[in-house]
């Protein structure tokens, strides 16, 4: 069975334009090199309702969801809240967050005695969460039944995100071959490829090829599929040596 996930970017700075949001591309790389389908990406303001209504909408639609941002102690610092709020529980002191933290907090305060922190209010997370351990940072992440809320700087998102990676796996299988034959051409050849074995296709311009990308859950439709591009008459398919690619012609199988 296909998994998917859904991954929320939270942060004012988002929408502004004021930072790239880098989180969002990497954590869909990591999920569909996994092989789960990515569902959805969402970016929020930094408001209770919008992330609660989010996180309400798609933890019941996908399989997973990834929030990053809006953890800590500063006042825009409210996804735990929203979280709490999506999924009708309580916020309250969680004691290994509180450890965590006091333990980050102590670490700074040897090189900046004067650094201050509010870790009473850092602390506070939805009831039963799980902690998730930040050693790039002071705020840990935590999962909330199948929301997993991660940091929103990107090495603490990151670092967060590997005490957590093998809980991503699902069946999706993707293969890639490039090809010289102009875009117009190929839209027939692939809605036939779609329509005849059952396969999600996509056909992406790069500077010099068309990139067609084949993702499926039947490991046999992708190479049939693959091996009906490559015999069609009207397809130039370039090997990879030609395409100078990034390697992307071979099928990505997901253990």
């Amino acid at each position: 069975m296909s998994k998917t996930g859904a991954i929320i970017t939270i942060g004012d700075e988002l929408l502004a334009g004021d930072v790239e949001n880098t989180n969002a591309l990497w954590l869909a790389t990591q999920l569909t090199t996994r092989g789960v389908s990515v569902y959805e990406i969402r970016v929020v303001p930094d408001q209770i309702n919008r992330i609660a209504r989010a996180v309400r909408e798609l933890s019941q639609e996908c399989t997973f969801v990834i929030t990053t941002g809006g953890l800590g102690s500063t006042p825009d610092d409210i996804t735990t809240s929203a979280i709490a709020e999506a999924l009708s529980v309580p916020v309250e002191p969680h004691p290994e967050a509180r450890c965590d933290i006091q333990t980050a907090v102590d670490d700074i305060r040897q090189e900046h005695p004067e650094f201050n922190h509010d870790i009473d209010r850092a602390c506070r997370y939805p009831a039963n969460a799980t902690i998730l351990p930040n050693e790039e940072g002071i705020s840990p992440g935590c999962i909330c039944e199948n929301v997993y809320v991660l940091p929103g700087i990107p090495t603490e998102m990151k670092a967060v995100f590997e005490h957590i990676r093998d809980e991503f796996r699902g069946p999706i299988q993707s293969e890639s071959l490039y090809a010289d034959t102009p875009e117009s051409h190929l839209a027939p050849i692939l809605e036939t490829v779609r329509n005849k074995f059952d396969v999600r296709v996509g056909c992406y311009p790069t500077d010099d090829h068309k990139r067609i990308q084949l993702v499926s859950v039947d490991t046999e439709a992708l190479f049939k599929a693959r091996e009906w591009i490559h015999s069609h008459s009207a397809v130039e398919v370039v090997t990879l040596s030609d395409a100078d690619s990034d390697g992307s012609n071979s099928t990505q199988r997901i253990d």
